[in-house]
């Protein structure tokens, strides 16, 4: 490995740390194109009371700046693939999108933002591993056709103790409806069996997609049955919708990794569920609360 490499590793190693612009080496070659460090590259000699550096995917690294000092690079983790067709026969593969975290998936808003593109984003440490990552994020972009997320605020955040403990992320584009954007996503949480993924709803605001104005509590679908036995045991997951003019929604799934399935609804009942289903109190006294409200409410209804 040359030079140059080795310097800009032992940069890179150390800004993985502080996670921010950093200073790398300045070998007086051409740095005006990007370039993509791959996971081999990085070799780096523990030093005495040292660190470790692990690296399990592509990082870009981007010029920001020059000086007498050195090169100011920026690195970014390999982002999410985007192509683009009229026809859904030829596709078009545009750049892929620039983020400063890793994207386990990314879904496209329906409709245009301030003039931007809107995205549902899905920050992580690692492909697998959450990490800091909150959850569901929003963020807009300028230029799909150059995608760069500067600005990422999480919509639907992951809770302690909940259907979505571990991790969770946006299933397929909402639903436009009269009360609001109607999202399908998935939430993981531990169990004895290892992890159990579920589906479940909520609602944004149409003026301010960001803003919440429903979340049931618990999950919408979750596998029973054979659903629950599979290459991926205990998984139900979604990345497609269809909403028909008459109302009719048909919600595509697998289950386990091994299955394809549809469920059958409408706009009107799920958005029903939505704003009428309690939303979860996060303790155990809420809870209690809720079902004491709830038995009230159903005596008053059954005198």
């Amino acid at each position: 490995m040359d030079r140059k490499i080795l310097r800009l590793a032992l940069v890179i190693a150390v800004s993985l740390f502080v996670g921010t612009v950093f200073t790398g080496c300045n070998d007086g070659e051409d740095a005006s194109e990007p370039y993509l460090l791959k996971k081999e590259d990085i070799r780096v000699s523990q030093p005495e009371g040292g660190f470790a550096v692990v690296v399990d995917q592509l990082l870009k690294v981007r010029v920001e700046s020059e000086s007498d000092e050195g090169i100011s690079y920026l690195w970014l983790l390999d982002g999410s693939e985007i192509a683009r067709t009229k026809d859904l026969k030829t596709w078009e593969r545009l750049p892929d999108l620039k983020t400063r975290s890793q994207q386990r998936n990314v879904v496209l808003h329906p409709e245009f933002v301030n003039g931007k593109y809107a995205l549902y984003t899905r920050p992580q440490d690692g492909f697998i591993d959450t990490g800091n990552g909150g959850g569901i994020g929003w963020a807009l972009v300028d230029d799909i056709c150059h995608a760069e997320v500067h600005d990422e605020v999480i919509i639907n955040k992951r809770e302690y103790h909940t259907i979505k403990e571990v991790k969770n992320g946006e299933g397929p584009h909402p639903i436009k409806t009269e009360k609001g954007w109607l999202h399908l996503a998935h939430g993981v949480r531990c169990c004895a069996a290892g992890l159990r993924y579920v589906l479940y709803l909520y609602m944004t605001s149409l003026e301010d997609p960001t803003k919440m104005i429903a979340e049931p509590a618990g999950y919408f679908m979750a596998p029973v049955d054979e659903e629950r036995i599979g290459d991926v045991s205990n998984v139900l997951f979604s990345n497609g919708w269809i909403a028909d003019e008459d109302g009719k929604v048909y919600i595509y799934y697998a289950s386990s990794d091994t299955r394809m399935h549809v469920a059958e609804s409408t706009v009107d009942r799920l958005v029903d569920y939505c704003l009428h289903t309690p939303a979860d109190g996060l303790r155990s006294i809420e809870s209690v609360r809720t079902i004491i409200a709830m038995v009230d409410h159903n005596k008053k209804i059954l005198k």
